[in-house]
């Protein structure tokens, strides 16, 4: 059995195998004992991201009532997005697929964005001051966006396709229900067009269409002001990006157990709330001073 069967999970995220950068014992705890309450840090963070979507995507009334539901919508709501990407300027909050050694790979960009000509990928953080982040908290951000770029280039490459998330995800045995439907015609949506594959099909078709910058950024925003604190770019690199992932799908197929934090970085299980609970890999050393 691999650790994802293990943790009962079907998909890997781009977060996820950013945590495992930070910490890979406190993510797999994450997954086995359950997120712990939102802190007013994550809270104030969310509610950010959703204002800034609310300012640039159009806003699309759908109440899913089921797990299909909730597929088309984040489907459809992806497309429409990044549909409008030339128009806007920008798309929010879009869904991306891919897969890696035979496991779906998924997570949601933040933000395309078309800057000077060039369309450019952003990954938001907030911060509660105004202080830049250090080294170890960069390393994980970088991996998150690194990912993102790595996911769209396989589909505009064409080694992730439409029919591979058609297969991936069984869309041939997900139907929408009735009431879902009722929601879709008021927003003038045809009955020929009220299907996963139909906006799966064009979504990945907006994708293909992407000419994407090597560079890609991470913009760290205040959460209190709200205004953004600094921008970083990177120079995306293919190679590190399959360094990355290589990495992560060791754990992933169960050919280790997760890795704690290395003892010269020990410093980061006070800011975890499974240190001296769940884990206590470094707890006899804090308990003799070390």
């Amino acid at each position: 059995m691999n650790n994802l069967e293990r943790l009962h999970r079907t998909s890997i995220t781009a977060t996820d195998i950013a945590s495992q950068y930070w910490c890979e014992k406190q993510m797999e705890l994450y997954k086995l004992k359950g997120p712990k309450k939102a802190t007013v840090e994550i809270k104030r963070g969310k509610l950010i991201h959703e204002q800034i979507e609310a300012s640039i995507n159009e806003k699309i009334e759908l109440e899913p009532k089921s797990y299909s539901d909730s597929v088309f919508k984040t489907v459809y709501s992806s497309y429409i997005a990044l549909s409008n990407l030339k128009k806007n300027k920008r798309a929010r909050e879009i869904q991306i697929y891919g897969s890696f050694s035979g496991y779906k790979l998924v997570g949601k960009i933040d933000e395309l964005k078309i800057l000077k000509g060039d369309t450019v990928l952003i990954e938001d953080k907030t911060r509660s001051s105004n202080r830049a982040p250090g080294e170890a908290e960069l390393i994980t951000h970088k991996v998150q966006v690194t990912l993102y770029k790595k996911l769209i280039d396989d589909i505009v490459k064409g080694n992730y396709s439409v029919e591979n998330f058609k297969r991936a995800y069984h869309t041939q045995n997900l139907n929408i229900t009735d009431d879902f439907k009722s929601q879709l015609s008021l927003l003038g949506i045809e009955p020929q067009q009220q299907s996963i594959d139909y906006y799966a099909e064009k979504l990945f078709e907006e994708y293909a269409k992407l000419e994407l910058s090597n560079n890609i950024y991470l913009r760290y925003i205040n959460q209190f002001t709200k205004e953004n604190i600094k921008a970083l770019k990177f120079y995306y690199s293919e190679k590190e990006a399959d360094k990355i992932l290589k990495f992560a799908i060791k754990y992933w197929n169960g050919d280790r157990e997760a890795l704690p934090v290395p003892f010269d970085e020990k410093w980061k299980c006070n800011h975890c709330t499974f240190f001296g609970n769940e884990c206590k890999v470094w707890w006899p050393q804090r308990t003799l001073g070390v």
